[in-house]
């Protein structure tokens, strides 16, 4: 009896852990979804701005591969010479141009009719130096990187929004889930069945015994009458 009650506490545990797991699985998704911003080899999630780093133009203070913290809130103003900004630019692949991020070193600051224009260069001697209009300025490096990470970080917020991620941290735990409370509430209706049958056999022998009682008393008092009446006569 104690090593089924033992089995019966692990399997409850057991059923408790998953359910929090689905949960967190759950509430992960849905935060990462709706607050991750995805554009190009940007992503923010909740204010927090990250680049993916596409080339070593800016080695070695930082590498293709490295995932770098912008800071998006900024004053055009207070950039200056040696600032590390990200910005918006153009490239050509195999014909066709996309808009990608991009981040430089400011290397010149000037303002021509009241605009400003920075002219950024990358570290790397093999860079190639470019104007940036204040306008595509996206934000500011703050000094903060993870080596090798920004591959990884870029198939992950792809995977996670993919119709497989979708599959794997959403539907699957609330598929599972939903049998583990259908499992759960099948036990549930088990169990009181069980115990209403018990009570019912234990109510049908206590009526039985009550019967009994009552037919052995009527015997006895009849049987009492009767040994009166002979004394009597």
């Amino acid at each position: 009896m104690e090593t089924i009650t033992k089995k019966k506490a692990t399997w409850k545990l057991i059923g408790n852990i998953a359910f929090w797991v689905v949960l967190a699985f759950v509430f992960f998704y849905a935060v990462f979804a709706l607050f991750t911003k995805q554009d190009e080899n940007t992503s923010s999630f909740l204010g927090i701005a990250t680049l993916s780093v596409q080339s070593d133009s800016m080695s070695p203070t930082f590498k293709k591969g490295d995932l770098i913290f912008v800071d998006t809130k900024f004053e055009v103003s207070k950039l200056d010479v040696d600032d590390v900004i990200t910005y918006k630019t153009m490239v050509e692949v195999e014909g066709v141009e996309y808009l990608i991020y991009n981040s430089h070193r400011i290397t010149e600051k000037r303002v021509v009719d009241g605009v400003y224009w920075f002219t950024t260069d990358g570290d790397n001697p093999l860079a190639v130096a470019e104007d940036v209009f204040q306008s595509d300025i996206y934000g500011v490096w703050n000094g903060r990187k993870l080596s090798g990470f920004g591959t990884f970080t870029d198939g992950f917020v792809d995977f996670v929004k993919s119709p497989i991620g979708f599959f794997l941290f959403i539907v699957l735990p609330c598929f599972a889930f939903l049998v583990y409370e259908v499992i759960k509430f099948v036990k549930v209706v088990s169990d009181y069945n069980v115990q209403k049958a018990l009570g019912d056999q234990v109510k049908l022998k206590e009526e039985a015994v009550a019967l009994a009682r009552a037919q052995l008393e009527a015997e006895q008092k009849a049987k009492a009458e009767e040994k009166s009446k002979k004394t009597e006569s």
